[in-house]
This record gives structure tokens, C-alpha cells and sequence, in this order.
């Protein structure tokens, strides 16, 4: 009994094929293998700044004249309206540079309706017309002295003592004025504007002077109030 022989291919060029292949694999892995050895190196590129410039505007296209046209300047449709100039202030506009401290508020009124003086609103009310528009200012001008500075305590008010009091339209003006305040009178000047009825206070401006000295207080009929 003959042994087993292996099985042979059926198909005789099966082996040929296979040799082939294999040659060919062998040959594309060498190729891989020199090539980039063979071939030089590029560099690599650097990359390109870009930097966007706006482009001009075109230039505007030259202005057409009519032919036969008089060389005269463009005028508008409509007529230009002069501006006047601004009017000067007046001087009673402007604000004086005189060191004269202005009322903000008025006390009189308050001072006359407050509880406790009602002898003293009957004294008032029995004076004359121009008695009680200087007893109306000099209250006024007491209340503006106390309100501005606690360094005062005004206790009274004569109006006549340096110089005679003025009348300027509805404007009492008192220049050589005194006040009694910590044993001592104290020259003061007021400008006090009334109403038209001359029964209210609309505004006083005032300026705090020197100490009268006492050795002159006989002079200016001055005396210790109090």
C-alpha cells in the first residue's frame, strides 16, 4: 500500500503568481525605503502677513459750469438772517463787586407774626408810613446780621448815626448805620428794597464795619444799651 501524497495544486501557474507578488512587494518597500533620502528637503513657508489699507475715495468729478455763465458767487434760496449782537447788562443787571453780603431769605415778616410779639406788631402798626419802612429795614438788617455770623448778637439798630438815610425808589439806603452787639456798637452799611406798598421786604444787602470806639460815642450821641 502506496503512502499518502500531499495534494498538489490544481492549477500549475498558482506558484508563479505568488513568486511575483512577493518581488514586487520587496521592490515598492526598497523604493519607499531611498526615496526620501534621494529627494531634498524643503523648506518650510512662512506665513504671509496681511494688512487691509482702505482704498481712497475717488477724486470728486471737477464742478460743470454753464457755458456763458457770469462768474458770480452761489447764493441761497433763502436770505441769511443776521444775528444782533447780545446787549450789554445794565448796571443794575450786573452783579456789583461791592463786598456787600445779600439776602437769601427774609425774616421780618416771620419776626412780626411770631408769638410773643404781638405788643410790639401794635407798636409798629400805629407808626407813620416812613417810620415803619425804617423800623421794617432795620429789623430786616438785624435778623440778615444774626443769620450770617454768630459773632454777633444785634441787639438794636440806629440808621442816621454817620450819615443821613436815602430814599431810592422803593431802596432804603442806610451808609453810616450802627448796631449794638456785645457791649460794643458796630458800624454797618444796608441797602433794603421794599414792595410798592412799601410793607414788605423783598431784599437787603448789607456790610459789617469797625467798632465805634467808646471815646467817640459822645460825639455820635451814642450810648450803653442796656
Amino acid at each position: 500500500m502506496r503512502p499518502c501524497e500531499p495534494n498538489r495544486p490544481e492549477n500549475p501557474g498558482y506558484g508563479g503568481v505568488v513568486a511575483s507578488l512577493l518581488l514586487h512587494g520587496l521592490f515598492l518597500f526598497a523604493l519607499m525605503t531611498i526615496a526620501p533620502k534621494l529627494l531634498p528637503s524643503l523648506p518650510p513657508e512662512d506665513p504671509i502677513a496681511v494688512e487691509i489699507i482702505a482704498s481712497p475715495p475717488p477724486p470728486p468729478p471737477p464742478p460743470t459750469v454753464a457755458q456763458n455763465a457770469p462768474a458770480e458767487p452761489i447764493a441761497t434760496s433763502e436770505p441769511i438772517e443776521e444775528i444782533p449782537p447780545e446787549p450789554e447788562a445794565s448796571p443794575e443787571a450786573k452783579a456789583p463787586d461791592d463786598g456787600m453780603i445779600r439776602s437769601s431769605q427774609i425774616y421780618s415778616g416771620k419776626v412780626l407774626a411770631r408769638t410773643g410779639n404781638e405788643e410790639a406788631l401794635h407798636d409798629y402798626r400805629n407808626l407813620t408810613g416812613d417810620e415803619q419802612r425804617e423800623q421794617l429795614c432795620s429789623l430786616e438788617a438785624l435778623e440778615q446780621i444774626a443769620a450770617w455770623s454768630d459773632a454777633y448778637k444785634p441787639e438794636r439798630m440806629v440808621t442816621y448815626t454817620f450819615e443821613e438815610v436815602r430814599y431810592e425808589g422803593n431802596h432804603m439806603i442806610a451808609d453810616g448805620a450802627v448796631f449794638w452787639s456785645h457791649d460794643n456798637w458796630h458800624r454797618v452799611k444796608f441797602d433794603c428794597e421794599l414792595s410798592d406798598d412799601q410793607s414788605t421786604v423783598l431784599n437787603l444787602a448789607f456790610a459789617v464795619g469797625t467798632i465805634v470806639p467808646k471815646s467817640d460815642w459822645e460825639d455820635y450821641y451814642l450810648t450803653q444799651y442796656k
